[in-house]
């Protein structure tokens, strides 16, 4: 059984946010695919880019799927990950700061990738 600590509510609270966002994405991502219209969701859209002013809207659904997809399976496995370190003895013989450490670096380049890839979307299609 886990200890619970200030330390570990923060992993699960940011564990339960990158799981909330990456499902929030991927069922974007399944409701833009099958009605290929856009869809009301403040995380697919370039900040102050209303979807109806989209200039092509097939184009926006074509770029953003693929990188999409990627942030919310990665967001899902990195999830998991920060969770069985916490959770589980099965990474016991790794550093702790290893481990905490791996799941914040690799966050902030899918952060990084994100914020990069939805700048490239307002400029090619607002």
């Amino acid at each position: 059984m886990p200890q619970f600590s200030s330390s570990n509510i923060l992993v699960f609270v940011l564990a339960g946010m990158l799981v909330w966002v990456s499902v929030n994405l991927l069922l974007a991502v399944v409701r833009l695919n099958r009605t290929y219209d856009l869809v009301p969701n403040r995380f697919i859209y370039p900040a102050n880019c209303r979807p109806e002013l989209c200039q092509d809207p097939a184009g926006f659904i074509r770029f953003m799927t693929p990188r999409l997809t990627v942030f919310g399976v990665v967001g899902l496995l990195l999830s998991a990950l920060m969770l069985v370190c916490e959770l589980t003895e099965l990474l016991a013989a790794l550093p702790d700061w290893f481990t905490h450490g791996v799941s914040l670096f690799l966050f902030l380049p899918l952060f990084v990738w994100y914020v990069i890839f939805i700048n490239k979307a307002a400029k090619r299609f607002w």
